[in-house]
This record gives C-alpha cells, sequence and structure tokens, in this order.
C-alpha cells in the first residue's frame, strides 16, 4: 500500500506516482460497474444495471441518450414525458406506455396492474392519478433488477393504495412534487412514508423548468437522494 506523502524504501518519486495513477486508473475503470442512475431533469431518468441493460423512463429533458436502450418506459402520454424519439434504439428495443401515450407502432400497452419482464428487468405497472392526469391514461412503475426496487411514479398525488406499496420492499420512491401539476413536497412525503420507501429522489420538482432544489429538498424522507439534472448516482438494494 501506498500512503499519501510517502515514498516506499528504495522507489523513487516517479514510480511511486505512476503506481498510484494507475490505482486511479483502475478504479475509474471500475466505477461504473455498478447500477446507476442519471437524472435528465423533469421526469426523466436512465438506469443502467450492473450488467449494462439499459432503461430509459419518461424522456424529455436534456441529457444523453445515445446509449441504446433494451427497455423505454413511459408513464402518460403528455409531451414532456413521451419523446420517446430521442433515444437510440436496439433491434430489440420494448417500448411500453398506456394506450395513446405514444405514437410508434408496436409499443406494449401497459394496463394498470401488469407484470411483464424484458431480461432481466421486471416492471409492475402501477396506478398514477390526480386533477391534472386521468388514471386511465397515466400509469406509475415499480422496476426490480439487481435486487434493487425502484418505484418511479409519473404524475400523481398521494393515492390510497399507495399504503399497500410497503409489501414490495421499495429501495428508491422516484416522486414528484412541484405542488402544481402534481402534489407538493408534503404530499410527497406522505407517500414516501406510507410505502415505507427506504429511500426517495424528488423528481418534477418545478411547475415550469427541469429541477426546483428548494422542491425537491423539502420532500422529507427515511433517507432524501437529491439529484440534479446531469448526475448520476450509484444504486443500492
Amino acid at each position: 500500500m501506498i500512503i499519501e506523502g510517502e515514498v516506499p524504501m528504495g522507489m523513487s518519486l516517479t514510480y511511486s506516482i505512476s503506481v498510484i495513477s494507475l490505482g486511479l486508473l483502475a478504479a475509474v475503470g471500475t466505477a461504473g460497474r455498478g447500477t446507476e442512475l442519471s437524472y435528465f431533469g423533469r421526469a426523466s431518468v436512465k438506469i443502467r444495471t450492473a450488467s449494462g441493460f439499459v432503461v430509459y423512463i419518461d424522456p424529455y429533458a436534456p441529457g444523453d441518450y445515445s446509449e441504446p436502450a433494451d427497455l423505454i418506459l413511459v408513464t402518460h402520454g403528455h409531451r414532456d414525458h413521451n419523446r420517446v424519439g430521442l433515444v437510440k434504439r436496439k433491434p430489440t428495443t420494448v417500448v411500453a406506455a398506456p394506450d395513446g401515450a405514444v405514437s410508434e407502432k408496436g409499443a406494449r400497452s401497459a394496463a394498470e396492474g401488469d407484470v411483464f419482464r424484458v431480461g432481466q428487468v421486471e416492471v409492475r405497472v402501477m396506478a398514477a392519478a390526480n386533477d391534472n392526469h386521468d388514471r386511465s391514461v397515466s400509469r406509475g412503475y415499480i422496476v426490480s433488477f439487481d435486487g434493487i426496487v425502484l418505484y418511479h411514479a409519473g404524475d400523481t398525488d398521494y393515492l390510497p393504495e399507495m399504503a399497500d406499496y410497503g409489501k414490495y420492499g421499495i429501495s428508491y420512491a422516484i416522486l414528484p412534487c412541484d405542488g402544481f401539476y402534481n402534489m407538493g413536497p408534503d404530499e410527497a412525503s406522505r407517500c414516501a412514508e406510507a410505502m415505507k420507501a427506504k429511500r426517495v429522489i424528488p423528481i418534477h420538482s418545478s411547475k415550469d423548468g427541469n429541477f426546483d432544489e428548494k422542491n425537491a429538498r423539502a420532500v422529507k424522507a427515511r433517507s432524501l437522494v437529491v439529484i440534479k439534472p446531469g448526475e448520476t448516482v450509484t444504486l443500492e438494494p
């Protein structure tokens, strides 16, 4: 082991710096091997599993959509959630959305209560609704992979059935909190507590823009993970 500031006996300073540099390069090379979530803004996220399976949810906000998707999930048909054309595809890419939410042929219909699997990822289609989003055409998704259970709520307010979500063992609840088109921070906090989410990532935090840090940080949770647009975090079970 080389401790910063010390040069082992018989080793030149140049060599020790080279060894340290190689160690740093190795760390960088392995850093991306875990499960990661990238936040683009608004409700747009990208998930990359440990094995490289790529999921985009609600593509819209500016970001890097160049890594080909294995799965694209759309929660509803509003234009700030359904720009699937931004995402690079594979011949096998699956797009799932409520009926009418996307215009392309071949999209899988995501009906409330459906459970399906794409590769290593299991998707459970959940309800989403409020005064601005009719339940018949709005969805949330529970996505399970790598021992992680991630709930993307879509655009919604608190729903009574969220009190039953604790049975899914949610690792991360991704909840809107703009307080205009969706619930605000206080109601998002209520959702997080009801579903016993281990961690909460606030999204759709701004009425007009892609991010409002004040609203995001106002959400109360067992563990609050505030991610700014353009940032990537490593996910854990």
